[in-house]
């Protein structure tokens, strides 16, 4: 570790540092990853269809700006781990692959920057890498420098190979590093899920989410049905943990949605994107674009979902065990009519392989309105009914699938 960063490490172990305050991600990122589908993809010559490369980022540039997405809100193409060399350069500085990033990667932002998208980044904050890559320690005001040099505008830190106390204080230190370069960047981190996965810790979360705009709680997803549902139960018994910690500008990260990996069956599908929308998740797509299917696009360009998900509340929707297995999920959000009453969204989650059903009387559950609501299927986007606090609303929800209604007061 330089010297620099020694003294900077002090004086955060005194207070002297200041918070982090660069004004982004005031809604949950929406966009683009390579980790969880393509991985460390490297070997382009033996897998030219599976390769991270240069051409892969600008063909999820142009996918983003030709056909809707970036319309709909998706902006940030961020590449994972394995983007660089083996080793930095004889002044110290990361490089991008040669071969795989022959034009740099000031070039592919300068690409994304033209279509009105964003350009994201890798690094971890140990030696290396998590797959064994040059990593950031010793050089955060450097990295931190060259990263804002190449146009980034979104970074992701990992904590692979360090110690507890080296987490909870470079994560704030290479933070603050990047607050100090002036250029605005979204700062998701990893901090927590190592502090409580690898190092069996409770994470400071008071801290975190003063100092990071999104972080990690949970393991890697991976393109199977199984994964999404643990992310599912994870987050629905750590409710009252994560959500005084989460909004504007900081946020839990559920990790990367799977849709065109060929892994979940329609009703799948739409559980994966509706629980994380009613979460207030990032949504970071990580697939061959290519590969999305068209009910997929459906979903993921349906906008009155997508306004739940981007909500400017922020708000983290709150679980309640129903009967037979079924998990209702309850989120306030925009648009009100006049100061107090919320629109309120209700998504009946069923897990089992079998389908189930369920009855809620919507007062009890945080709407005030004595006059009507509407209710609105977010799926067929179609108006059902009008109910009153009291009524009723049943609903038989099939195997591995989910009902969502937003109900709007009159």
């Amino acid at each position: 570790m330089c010297k620099l960063e020694s003294l900077f490490i002090l004086l955060l172990l005194f207070g002297k540092a200041s918070l982090l305050n660069n004004g982004v991600a005031r809604k949950p990122p929406m966009g683009w990853m390579s980790w969880g589908y393509y991985l460390c993809s490297v070997d382009c010559e033996k897998y030219p269809r599976k390769c991270l490369n240069e051409k892969l980022l600008l063909s999820v540039a142009d996918m983003f700006y030709n056909r809707g997405y970036q319309e709909a809100g998706y902006e940030y193409i961020v590449i994972d781990d394995c983007w660089s060399e083996k080793r930095r350069s004889v002044n110290g500085r990361l490089v991008p692959d040669r071969k795989r990033f022959p034009k740099g990667m000031e070039a592919i932002a300068e690409y994304i920057h033209a279509r009105g998208l964003k350009f994201g980044i890798y690094t971890n904050i140990a030696d290396i890498t998590c797959m064994h890559y040059p990593g950031s320690k010793g050089h955060f005001i450097e990295d931190a420098k060259m990263f804002a040099e190449w146009g980034v505008d979104y970074i992701k830190v990992d904590g692979c190979f360090v110690g507890e106390a080296y987490l909870n204080t470079a994560y704030i230190g290479f933070g603050q590093h990047l607050n100090n370069t002036g250029r605005p960047m979204v700062y998701s981190c990893s901090w927590p899920y190592y502090i409580e996965f690898i190092h069996k810790k409770t994470p400071d979360y008071a801290t975190i989410s003063r100092h990071c705009n999104m972080w990690r709680n949970y393991h890697d997803v991976v393109t199977s049905w199984d994964s999404i549902k643990d992310i599912i139960r994870h987050y629905q018994s750590s409710y009252d943990q994560l959500s005084p910690y989460h909004g504007p500008g900081h946020w839990n990260d559920m990790d990367m949605l799977i849709f065109g990996t060929d892994s979940l069956t329609e009703s799948q599908s739409r559980v994966h994107i509706a629980v994380y929308a009613m979460m207030s998740s990032p949504l970071l797509l990580s697939c061959d674009m290519e590969k999305i299917t068209e009910y997929e696009r459906e979903l993921l360009l349906n906008l009155e979902l997508l306004a739940i998900a981007q909500d400017p509340l922020g708000i983290m929707a709150k679980p309640f065990e129903l009967d037979n297995s079924i998990t209702l999920w309850v989120k306030p959000h925009l648009p009100r009519k006049g100061n107090q009453y919320h629109s309120v969204s209700f998504a009946l989650v069923n897990l089992e392989d079998r389908s189930s059903s369920a009855s809620f009387i919507p007062g009890l559950y945080g709407l005030n309105s004595t006059e009507e609501y509407t209710v609105m299927d977010v799926f067929t986007k179609i108006f059902i009914r009008n109910v009153t606090l009291n009524d009723p609303i049943s609903v038989t929800v099939p195997s591995e699938d989910v009902i969502l209604y937003t109900l709007f007061p009159l």
